[in-house]
């Protein structure tokens, strides 16, 4: 998981384009369901009373949803018909979350397109959640962070499995358990979830118990090791300074399936490769070396040595899959003694 530093909501047809009416009756309920306080919504109380004003696509649908999933009584009345999320499907939207993360998972950092479709993935559940609280899955509690289905700052791009729940196998561990998001979401406090569209909440976030990549630093909380093979490709909760592991980044991995054991195989993969490359690199170097020292032919060193810089720097670019892994290995490869001796260091053969 890397850091994703997340722009200003995009200037798009759905959250641009104020073009729906809303009929007086539902104006007249949210007006009694939105409180002209509320952090979220500072101007929906003012529009909602103005009869000529209109909504964005991603506003129409969340007044919708606030209209039916503030109203307990709703899901009481089998009758009554339930709103639609559609926003975080529309195409133009969908590409812009896709370009935002790289056309990688958010949460494993994985290239997956070749082998899988994605899903935009809902940060904070919409419908409902699972409490998750001590890793263990419980019964579905409505309703769930409703008005944020349509927002641009809950939205991400995944794999299916990070996003959906699946039986999963893992290294070291007996049987197949659940891996996946789904609709988990634990915080440190039940009682202090965010559960109303009204309520201000910057105030959940420091009880989280996973990791958001677009509101936390993924490093502060995972770590690769890469100095024994066996461990290669696994991922752990980085110790903290009370020589603790990140809560955070125990529970994430677990939530996640960070571990499971087809992506472990896959980063050290990604891992032997980058080392193969870099020390092909380093070799073309040497042999460059060499030869310009003896007076020889130093051509096909040269051209050696540009395709290898060019393929190890194509290792490191953004849309690289793994690269929180793949820094770490970096850290690693500055103790060989070959680089040392080349008078070498890795932030020269990555300009």
């Amino acid at each position: 998981m890397i850091k994703i530093n997340r722009p200003k909501i995009p200037n798009i047809k759905i959250y641009a384009e104020k073009s729906e009416s809303l009929a007086p009756e539902l104006r007249a309920n949210l007006l009694k369901l939105i409180d002209e306080n509320a952090v979220h919504f500072p101007d929906f109380v003012a529009r909602l009373k103005d009869e000529n004003e209109k909504f964005t696509k991603a506003e129409e649908e969340t007044l919708e949803a606030i209209n039916y999933y503030a109203d307990p009584e709703n899901f009481k009345n089998k009758d009554k018909k339930v709103p639609s999320f559609t926003v975080y499907k529309n195409k133009e939207l969908r590409e812009h979350i896709r370009t935002l993360f790289n056309d990688k998972c958010a949460y494993c950092d994985s290239v997956f397109l070749g082998n899988s479709t994605a899903d935009i993935e809902h940060f904070r559940p919409k419908k409902a959640f699972n409490p998750f609280k001590d890793g263990i899955d419980e019964k579905l509690i409505e309703p769930g962070y409703y008005w944020l289905a349509a927002d641009w700052h809950n939205l991400l791009w995944s794999c299916i499995l990070c996003n959906r729940k699946s039986n999963l196998d893992q290294p070291n561990v007996e049987g197949l358990k659940p891996l996946g998001k789904k609709n988990r979401f634990p915080i440190a406090e039940e009682t202090k979830r965010i559960r109303s569209h009204n309520q201000n909440l910057e105030t959940e976030k420091a009880i989280l118990l996973i990791v958001d990549p677009c509101a936390d630093d993924p490093d502060d909380h995972f770590v690769f090791p890469v100095k024994e093979e066996k461990d290669v490709g696994i991922v752990r909760a980085k110790i903290q300074e009370n020589a603790q592991p990140s809560k955070k980044g125990e529970i994430s991995i677990a939530l996640y399936g960070l571990n499971r054991t087809k992506l472990v195989a896959d980063r050290m993969e990604a891992g032997l490769d980058l080392k193969s490359i870099f020390m092909g690199l380093l070799d073309s170097i040497e042999a460059f070396s060499r030869k310009k020292n003896a007076g020889e032919d130093t051509s096909e060193e040269i051209e050696k040595f540009k395709f290898q810089k060019k393929r190890f720097q194509s290792k490191m670019k953004k849309t690289s899959d793994f690269l929180s892994f793949k820094k770490m290995l970096l850290e690693d490869f500055k103790n060989f003694p070959q680089l040392q001796r080349l008078g070498l260091t890795i932030e020269s053969l990555l300009e």
